[in-house]
């Protein structure tokens, strides 16, 4: 899967803008969009363990598996987890996830506990509306 990418709109200042454009004119930044985009990933680097810490609940004791960026799940995935863990699976995923189309709504059902998604999921009709439910 590609690096997706969604169409913010934000206003800044005439003398933040101006600045930014000081900066594209040196060669610094190829465009605003360029320059806007490192800045927002150099704080996402800053606060890296804070969107770490919430990929767990803050009253959870239950175990779960975390991501961050895409992650693509598929059935060998979900029937690992179905024999490994004791229980259900509790997952925290911030960004993208892919339950692929091969992951059947029972085996979902049987091996996922809990989902905590904050972005963007790409699964079955069906899928969806077990999630639906689960929450």
């Amino acid at each position: 899967m590609s690096n997706e990418t969604e169409k913010l709109t934000i206003n800044l200042g005439v003398v933040e803008l101006a600045q930014i454009d000081v900066l594209v004119e040196q060669g610094l930044y190829s465009n605003r969009s360029d320059f806007i985009r490192t800045a927002v990933r150099q704080k996402l680097e800053t606060h890296k363990e804070d969107i770490e810490r919430s990929l767990t609940p803050i009253a959870s004791k239950q175990e779960w598996s975390k991501a961050v960026g895409i992650w693509a799940v598929d059935k060998a995935t979900f029937e690992e987890w179905a024999t490994e863990v004791d229980g259900k699976i509790n997952l925290s995923v911030i960004g993208v996830l892919i339950i692929r189309k091969d992951v059947s709504v029972e085996l979902f059902e049987k091996t996922v506990g809990k989902l905590i998604l904050r972005g963007k999921l790409v699964a079955s009709d069906e899928i969806r509306e077990a999630i639906k439910r689960m929450n």
